[in-house]
């Protein structure tokens, strides 16, 4: 049996594994985030399911699912790390409350976003006794790369045992679970280059991971990992299969062609983004300067894959983003130069915006929510400024950035162009009501628009300048309704500069 939680995937997405079934399976149904569950089953295994179940709701997200194999009830968890504690304790008491009326048996196992490295959390572990289940791994050992444990698997079973693994590509470590006192056997499966020292039956094995990361190294990658068990015993997981083998495909529901394949390399790291964002909100309660440095060092990576991409215009801009039709009052010179792209409305539209501008998808969306959080740390006295300028508590605008799903305001976007190294134009539409001062003629020629945003008269369109020195570089182009964020994207490498007069913060570094 292999459990994914997290899986950010789609209908539309092909996950099949050869010799193995999908028996419960959960996707996004509008953009990819991180929500989902796939269960897999050896095909020539019996089951049922038992209940599952997902409650998706302002902050509180939690999934779960119970399937029977032979005499064992495994229930399958995620739990987002913004869902309170008296949420997870309802769901918990409930699937499992269900599924002893089948099974006397039961593990229970997932990403519960509950770090049991933080004494106070360890009330989760007693919770769980009340139910006869037990913590099979070992407490204050690393299931995440930030060095929290966050995955386990409680049990009522004595002849079970479960550690974790290396992963090279998943932010999580996985999570083995094996019963003893079962013959092992060389085991080799008909998926290509897969061979794993495992017993035969479900009851011995059981593999849960956020998803199927891949990397963009190489077409094979390769686990090794010796975890020991007891003095006595060692578990061998030699494993290695090629990217191939997973086909994934997401066809776009468009007039144009065929989206790009999932996963990409931006989607792997945007993931990760996400990952350690939300860990950074766990521990964010218990202390401000936890998770910084896994922040710090995941910027590195998003400003290497950015400064790698090509600049992005309406010509090369990936397929799935497409382009506004004039539906508003057009200014030509305006429109000659730059195309109003939809961007998708899900709370992260700031950030969707000036993904798409910088890569020409929306697949770093929660990168740029990442590098907005990496420049408010780093220059944490200069944005205390600007929030108690503004009215605003630091905290709670650090918190907002780093939320999934937050708007983003005037704070976020001067942070963006410090991160991006950029000014930042966000322009308004332009008014079509000659009595007004602002008025723009749709037929005003370029140059006389230019001098209307000199002089500041072309309407009420903003600024954000990171640095100084940055002042004269081209600059990033969105579109702000009121409430919704829109990329702007040029028509050639070196497009005229419409440059707004005012900059309501004027406070660059």
């Amino acid at each position: 049996m292999i459990s994914l939680v997290e899986t950010w995937t789609k209908p539309s997405d092909n996950l099949e594994i050869e010799g193995f079934k999908i028996v419960h399976r959960r996707d996004c149904h509008d953009v990819r985030k991180p929500f989902g569950q796939i269960i897999y089953l050896k095909n020539d295994l019996k089951f049922e399911n038992i209940t599952e179940r997902y409650e998706y709701s302002g902050k509180d997200h939690i999934e779960y699912s119970s399937i029977k194999v032979d005499d064992i009830c495994i229930i399958s968890v995620y739990n987002s790390p913004n869902s309170s504690f008296d949420v997870l304790r309802r769901h918990m008491n409930e699937v499992i409350t269900i599924s002893k009326r089948f099974c006397d048996n039961i593990i229970v196992v997932g990403d519960f976003n509950i770090n049991l490295k933080i004494k106070i959390n360890n009330k989760f572990i007693e919770y769980m006794k009340s139910f006869g289940l037990s913590l099979n791994n070992t407490l204050n050992k690393d299931s995440t790369n930030a060095k929290t444990q966050i995955d386990y698997c409680f049990t009522n079973m004595k002849d079970v045992k479960s550690d974790y693994f290396e992963s090279l590509t998943s932010f999580h470590k996985p999570i083995w679970i094996r019963k003893h006192k079962v013959l092992s056997k060389s085991h080799f499966h008909e998926i290509k280059n897969i061979h794993t020292n495992v017993t035969s039956n479900i009851n011995d094995e059981v593999m849960l991971d956020d998803q199927f990361d891949t990397m963009d190294i190489d077409d094979k990658f390769v686990f090794e990992s010796h975890e020991t068990v007891d003095k006595n015993e060692q578990i061998d997981l030699d494993m290695s299969f090629q990217l191939e083998d997973l086909k994934v495909n997401e066809p776009f529901d468009t007039m144009e062609t065929e989206e790009k394949s999932f996963p990409t390399n931006y989607e792997i790291i945007d993931s990760d983004s996400r990952k350690i964002l939300d860990h950074f909100l766990l521990l964010l309660e218990f202390d401000n300067a936890a998770g910084t440095t896994q922040i710090s060092s995941q910027a590195r990576i998003i400003d290497d894959l950015i400064e790698k991409s090509p600049f992005v215009t309406v010509y090369n801009k990936d397929r799935s983003v497409k382009i506004r039709p004039k539906i508003e009052y057009s200014v030509e010179a305006f429109d000659a130069f730059y195309a109003r792209t939809h961007t998708t409305g899900d709370g992260n539209c700031l950030y969707n915006s000036l993904s798409i501008i910088k890569i020409g998808s929306e697949e770093l969306t929660h990168s740029m929510r990442l590098l907005a959080v990496n420049a408010m740390i780093n220059n944490s006295n200069h944005f205390k400024t600007i929030c108690r300028l503004l009215n605003y508590s630091f905290e709670e605008q650090l918190k907002r950035t780093a939320t999934n799903e937050q708007w983003g305001g005037e704070v976020q976007i001067h942070a963006l162009s410090i991160a991006l190294r950029q000014p930042i134009y966000s322009y308004v539409k332009f008014l079509d009501d000659p009595k007004r001062v602002h008025y723009i003629p749709s037929d005003i020629s370029t140059q006389d628009l230019i001098n209307r945003f000199d002089n500041g008269t072309a309407g009420g369109h903003l600024k954000y300048i990171g640095y100084k020195s940055d002042m004269n570089k081209s600059s990033l182009c969105i579109h702000f309704t009121g409430i919704h964020y829109d990329a702007l994207l040029p028509f050639s490498n070196n497009p005229h500069q419409f440059i707004p007069k005012n900059d309501i913060i004027d406070m660059s570094l």
